[in-house]
């Protein structure tokens, strides 16, 4: 008898101990519910953010006749972004990518975007090379103060465009960037410095190298970051790779800007697969 009551007290404390633990866990899931809802809320409303401050189809309109944007963060909101604008007789555009995804690459973009503003709009330049060799220094500035803490490897990749309408020559300048152009049917690659806006600083004088084409009409230019080219494959374990991006290139670049972007992102999606994306994308290519 005093065994089945010393049971049956056991057994009580038991209900009483899982029954404790479960509400414990209810009240520990409804925390990290709401937690991680306030979370992707902020992201989605930071997302809206990073899409207003990007160039807009009018901004690209009153520059551009024809164009086309592919622009797809890896986790909502990233590190890539593209600029453009007008200076006198120079349209001006870039494609760039800061280090990291998410919010981190998403607040040095913003943080790319303002040097851009303020560099281009703001500073006399004649040579798109004396733009990246300050926003350099200005990227250096604005970092130097974590050397302290050993943090001083955020960068940028960058490639920056300058078309005279006048005299149709194209100056190029990149920082780990390349522009892709098709002339008269023909690809031509011109690649930037092999070091970024930023990191570490390993060269004693950092300067970037200018590039200057004339370019035929109806020619078509295009800068993009590695997103493109590094997404993996579903199933095959390989990247998509450089040599295959210029043949697909190569081949859309005669269609109209709106259908080249089609058949790229249709490419992409259909190498990626069920594959999650590897890294930010971004593509702009225009026709000048």
């Amino acid at each position: 008898m005093i065994g089945t009551m010393i049971q049956e007290k056991r057994m009580v404390e038991r209900r009483e101990e899982e029954n404790g633990s479960f509400l414990q866990l209810q009240i520990e899931y409804q925390q990290l519910f709401r937690n991680n809802k306030e979370l992707m809320d902020g992201i989605h409303y930071a997302q809206l953010i990073q899409q207003g401050i990007l160039p807009q189809d009018r901004h690209l309109k009153r520059i551009f006749e024809e164009y086309f944007v592919i622009y797809k963060p890896q986790s909502i909101i990233g590190g890539d972004l593209y600029w453009v604008g007008q200076k006198d007789k120079l349209r001006i555009f870039a494609v760039a990518d800061c280090t990291g995804h998410g919010v981190s690459g998403a607040l040095l973009s913003v943080l790319a975007l303002s040097f851009l503003n303020y560099v281009i709009l703001g500073k006399q330049f004649s040579e798109p090379h004396e733009v990246l060799e300050e926003l350099d220094k200005k990227w250096i500035e604005t970092f130097h103060q974590g050397m302290e803490f050993g943090f001083d490897n955020d960068w940028m990749e960058i490639g920056l465009c300058a078309f005279n309408t006048e005299t149709r020559e194209l100056q190029y300048s990149g920082a780990f960037n390349k522009l892709t152009c098709i002339c008269n049917g023909e690809l031509t690659t011109r690649y930037g410095s092999r070091y970024p806006i930023g990191g570490w600083q390993l060269e004693k004088s950092r300067t970037y190298e200018n590039h200057s084409l004339i370019l035929p009409e109806n020619s078509m230019v295009y800068l993009h970051t590695d997103g493109f080219k590094d997404q993996f494959g579903f199933g095959s374990g390989k990247r998509y790779g450089s040599k295959r991006l210029g043949a697909l290139i190569e081949s859309v670049a005669s269609l109209p800007a709106q259908d080249q972007k089609m058949k790229m992102e249709a490419e992409l999606e259909a190498w990626k697969g069920l594959e999650l994306q590897t890294d930010d994308i971004c593509m702009m290519g225009v026709r000048l």
